[in-house]
């Protein structure tokens, strides 16, 4: 058995690794697998896998399930004692050679529930609770890293909407000035022909205030 503080610092560059992972925008989305990876080799379990709130796997009475409507950890469940209850997922664990599973709630940042659950299986041994321990805060970091890079995601995604409208709109009202000097009209009068220009044929706003600012296109007056 490695020393303990050997086996931390490993903990520990994993822990650095998934970091470096969320900051790459790319790469981000394979956190949970990478976690899954980190998990496999640091605890020499044949199988390493997280499972999402939304499908959780193993059907809907399956641990998976059981472990997120309880938030609750079930640690070296020995699957051999639990055929009846969980048929399906201990059938196909067993068939591979596994005698033990260990699912734990994963949590993000607040109070709320679990967001995913890692499922930890082994063949003929048992997770020291160190063990258990490190595979619960490194999953736990992957799920809040995971949480944040959405969040900041969904923040760009705002920002970009939020400022491709107003450089929409700086374009809108450029193209009613320069329309309504070109007619000799209203500012609101010049915005109802180019209103009517873009509705008769089907155009984008945008598009058409853009040709008229840059001088690609003049309107006629109304002749309503």
């Amino acid at each position: 058995m490695e020393p303990l503080h050997g086996q931390a610092q490993h903990w520990m560059r994993s822990a650095v690794g998934l970091a470096a992972l969320a900051a790459d925008e790319e790469q981000a989305p394979y956190l949970m697998r990478q976690l899954s990876d980190y998990c496999a080799d640091l605890l020499a379990v044949p199988s390493a896998s997280v499972l999402l709130a939304e499908g959780t796997g193993g059907g809907a009475d399956g641990p998976g399930a059981e472990c997120l409507d309880r938030d609750s950890a079930l640690v070296n469940v020995d699957l051999r004692e639990q055929e009846e209850r969980w048929p399906e997922f201990a059938g196909q664990a067993l068939a591979e050679g596994n005698t033990t599973a260990t699912l734990l709630p994963l949590h993000g940042a607040g109070d709320s529930g679990p967001v995913a659950v890692l499922q930890l299986l082994c063949a003929e041994r048992e997770l020291s609770p160190v063990e258990v321990d490190s595979a619960q805060h490194l999953g736990d970091l992957a799920v809040l890293l995971l949480t944040q890079c959405r969040e900041l995601q969904q923040h760009r995604e705002t920002t970009g909407q939020l400022t491709e409208a107003l450089s929409s709109r700086v374009v809108i009202e450029q193209a009613k000035g320069m329309l309504a000097e070109q007619l000799g009209v209203a500012p609101d009068e010049a915005f109802s022909v180019l209103r009517g220009h873009v509705r008769s044929r089907r155009l984008k706003l945008r598009t058409v205030a853009q040709a008229i600012v840059d001088r690609e296109l003049v309107l006629e007056p109304s002749r309503e």
